[in-house]
């Protein structure tokens, strides 16, 4: 029989792990460096204890800081990995985000291989990690992941210009343990925006961009180019 236990990171490394453990603040989403709850379970008669990682999901429209809150919530060191889609080549090898924050990144079209070697993954554009841009299913390798320990945290649009949502992270949503959506600001009204719209079609789905392509909209104001 298994035991589930909340805890704060520094009690997983102890011998005790404090029930009411769930320090989540100090940061601009609550979810800051060491403050992210961890999870241990407790497996059968002996106490075995194996420790599952924490999947964090920063999810919205473009422009809504996604990337920033990504990059701000978590520290730079070695024991974290950051991920960026191979497909998407506007920032080259880093993660970038447009309050200035950056990080270097690795570009990737499939899980790595020493995944297992790192404490954090952070993956950006999520929603770009699907056939033909992304060998495999993200979804299951990122539960491997958990599996091993590893906390991850993913930034990614919940949907298309279309209003149609990323299966992938819908999928994700479902497996998260906190899942944050976030809004932007109507590029008309300023009113809280939560869809992407294309400026003018292209005939392309998935297709990088900034503001020469996409904007943020209310409802409102959202309108299909196609």
């Amino acid at each position: 029989m298994a035991v589930l236990v909340e805890c704060a990171p520094a009690a997983v490394k102890g011998k005790d792990c404090p029930p009411d453990a769930n320090p989540c603040k100090g940061s601009p989403s609550g979810l800051g460096p060491g403050s992210v709850p961890g999870r241990i379970r407790v497996i059968g008669e002996g106490g075995t204890r194996r420790v599952r990682g924490i999947l964090t999901v920063f999810a919205g429209p473009m422009f809504a800081g996604k990337s920033a809150h990504l990059l701000s919530d978590y520290p730079e060191d070695a024991a974290t990995l950051c991920l960026a889609p191979a497909f998407d080549t506007r920032s080259g090898a880093q993660i970038k985000s447009r309050v200035g924050l950056s990080r270097a990144a690795r570009s990737v079209s499939s899980w790595p291989e020493d995944f297992a070697a790192y404490r954090h993954i952070l993956l950006d554009e999520g929603h770009f990690m699907i056939a033909p841009h992304y060998e495999g299913d993200v979804v299951r390798d990122i539960e491997r992941a958990l599996d091993k320990g590893v906390n991850v945290t993913v930034a990614g649009l919940d949907t298309d210009y279309r209003r149609e949502a990323f299966v992938v992270m819908d999928r994700l949503r479902a497996l998260a343990d906190h899942y944050v959506s976030l809004t932007a600001r109507c590029h008309h009204c300023g009113a809280p925006a939560s869809w992407t719209a294309k400026k003018h079609p292209t005939g392309h789905l998935l297709e990088t961009g900034d503001e020469d392509l996409y904007e943020a909209r209310c409802n409102a104001h959202w309108q299909s180019p196609d």
